[in-house]
């Protein structure tokens, strides 16, 4: 009986230790990410009206996310990027803070969407 009393403490320091090795490797604070692709083209190549200076954004279903994905070059503009790096991209294109976080927030709540933001002869894109 006291042979069991010696071992039961040496057998819950084991598990212990393992449990702090299996989670030692976790990294419990960061954020997630997603897979975002960006570009940019001239505004007269695309086929969508809108003033300089504004964006639009559409949901997408898969089949169309699918069909965009596979039928461009967009893995050269693939990332992936954190919530924090699709609101710097947000920001980085003139998009105040209020509307950042609403279009982040947005694309966080779809499976797939594209933002298209327009400066002058350019429009920029914003896909996941």
């Amino acid at each position: 009986m006291m042979k069991n009393k010696l071992r039961m403490p040496g057998l819950l320091a084991l598990a212990a230790a393992a449990a702090s090795l299996a989670f030692a490797g976790c990294k419990m604070d960061e954020e997630p990410t997603y897979t975002v692709w960006t570009g940019s083209a001239l505004y007269a190549d695309i086929s969508i009206t809108m003033s300089d200076g504004y964006f639009t954004r559409m949901e997408l279903t898969n089949a169309q996310f699918s069909e965009w994905v596979s039928s461009s070059e967009l893995n050269e503009y693939k990332h992936n990027w954190t919530e924090s790096q699709i609101y710097d991209w947000f920001i980085g294109r003139g998009f105040s803070s209020t509307i950042a976080n609403q279009e982040r927030a947005w694309l966080m709540t779809i499976n797939h969407g594209i933002i298209i933001s327009r400066s002058g002869s350019v429009v920029d894109f914003l896909l996941k």
